[in-house]
């Protein structure tokens, strides 16, 4: 039996971590603008309410983004045996549709919610709202980069 070819899975690995990478970087200088935001606003303790609630519900999406992400590797690693039927392929095909619609909805979740929150001088809690929602969309990505390579590597390892 020939063996799996993990060759693509290890590029888009290595992609992810990059991506991660970057994510970190904006993440860390959002939170610079917003913790200074929050002070020019005079309430400094949101900044910190907006970091708990980007957690809390990091806490909600745990496992559901790991589901996903473990789901998402499954279908990377199937695909990379060699000598695919057509049938194969396109079952395969139709599990990576299904992921990426997921995806799409849960990035469209974001930034609908992000571009429908009022502005500032309309809504007092309008920055801790954006400030929670942007951290949360950043560790979701972050969190589902993670899983997606912890699971790649784990399935990859068992025989």
């Amino acid at each position: 039996m020939p063996s799996i070819d993990f060759k693509k899975l290890n590029r888009q690995m290595m992609i992810y971590r990059i991506v991660q990478t970057i994510l970190t970087g904006l993440l860390i200088v959002l939170a610079v603008v917003f913790q200074g935001r929050f002070a020019t606003l005079g309430k400094p303790a949101q900044f910190f309410s907006s970091i708990v609630a980007a957690i809390a519900v990091q806490l909600l999406l745990i496992y559901p983004v790991y589901r996903l992400a473990w789901r998402d590797a499954g279908v990377e690693i199937e695909g990379s045996q060699p000598g695919l039927t057509t049938e194969q392929l396109a079952a395969l095909r139709k599990k990576r549709l299904i992921g990426d619609l997921w995806k799409f909805c849960g990035v469209a979740f974001f930034v609908v919610f992000v571009t429908l929150v009022p502005d500032a001088k309309k809504a007092a809690g309008a920055p801790l709202v954006l400030a929670s929602t942007i951290f949360s969309f950043l560790l979701t990505c972050l969190m589902y980069f993670q899983c997606f390579n912890f699971s790649a590597k784990k399935r990859m390892k068992t025989p």
